[in-house]
């Protein structure tokens, strides 16, 4: 359900400045998990589960405002607006199966409960959130997050130790996008090493982190940010998209459910063929900036050359006036000249 203007409620403003964090964390994850349940959302019920006044309700409620959660009080009731109808975890579950999805209103980090559980993790489980507090992309930027205006997931993998990692966050981005052209959404595209933009706009990320597991695996973590409905315009520091724009009746979960399911497969390609000349090709046809005079910049230099697409260890060719070099993405940032 879209937010409409004449039900944003003006909370009181209040002075929460002594309020750390870790508290307020705390706080939104309880309120905003009795207010996506079938618990009685009255003013003096919630108040009494959170043991809190209206005031300390209504100051919390108006930093989540300033964050981009939508609410409503209607009849001394308090009501989340989300930006998008919220993902419903058993439908996902019985689509997704074999894999465990877990489907959290509100979390730190999706990567972050994967790490925290994977003791107990099959290969490919699941975790998708419709807010998180503390996401994070690639080298350390913070991932901006609406309430149900994303998608949000995090899933586990494993590898054989023996063979490269090289190339496999590019392998994911490349599956991204077929899987939107395999929905018949067309027009996105790959920017090395792992983003999805369009009209060169960022409508996705991904974070590949390796987990201490001792099983004899490469234990991977690998998070998945989707712009789907940001509703007001965010602060964010670079040019982004969502996929409203486009097509602006998305169903994520039909999205999500093809999502996973291309991932997979172009993953078990990748375990057994590594990124082979048709992936390379296909690349070819995704790839944002390819023939583009860019620069590859490193914390010691820029170097400038014409984009070639990538090799069959996933790094960026570039042509320069020494001919092509070779470049891996744990190293450098690529960036359109």
């Amino acid at each position: 359900m879209k937010r409409k203007n004449d039900k944003k409620f003006a909370f009181l403003a209040y002075d929460n400045a002594h309020s750390n964090a870790e508290k307020q964390e705390v706080f939104m994850a309880k309120l905003l998990e009795l207010l996506t349940s079938d618990v009685e959302n009255s003013l003096e019920n919630l108040t009494a589960l959170l043991a809190c006044s209206k005031e300390e309700l209504f100051a919390e409620v108006c930093q989540m405002e300033q964050q981009g959660l939508y609410f409503a009080l209607e009849n001394n009731h308090l009501y989340l607006i989300p930006e998008l109808p919220l993902l419903n975890e058993k439908r996902l579950a019985e689509a997704l199966k074999p894999y465990h999805v877990v489907v959290k209103p509100v979390i730190s980090s999706t990567n972050q409960y994967l790490l925290e559980n994977v003791a107990h993790l099959k290969k490919g489980d699941l975790c998708l959130a419709e807010y998180q507090t503390a996401g994070r992309g690639r080298r350390g930027r913070q991932w901006i997050s609406p309430f149900a205006g994303q998608i949000i997931m995090s899933f586990y993998w494993q590898l054989d130790p023996r063979k490269p990692l090289d190339g496999l966050s590019t392998v994911i981005g490349l599956a991204i996008v077929q899987a939107l052209v395999e929905l018949d959404m067309y027009g996105f595209q790959v920017k090395w090493p792992n983003d999805i933009l369009v009209n060169e706009r960022k409508l996705a990320g991904i974070l590949v982190e390796i987990v201490n597991r001792p099983n004899g695996k490469l234990n991977l973590v690998v998070g998945i940010g989707m712009n789907v409905s940001l509703g007001q315009e965010k602060q964010i520091d670079q040019p982004w998209a969502e996929l409203t724009e486009f097509f602006p009746h998305i169903d994520r979960e039909k999205l999500i459910i093809q999502m996973v399911n291309t991932i997979y497969r172009y993953l078990a390609r990748f375990e057994q063929h590594g990124i082979d000349a048709e992936m390379q090709q296909q690349w070819l046809e995704y790839d944002a900036y390819l023939g583009t005079e860019v620069n590859v910049i490193s914390e010691k230099s820029t170097i400038s050359g014409i984009e070639q697409g990538i090799n069959a260890q996933g790094h960026l060719c570039l042509m320069t006036e020494k001919g092509v070099q070779y470049f891996n993405a744990g190293e450098v940032s690529l960036r359109k000249k």
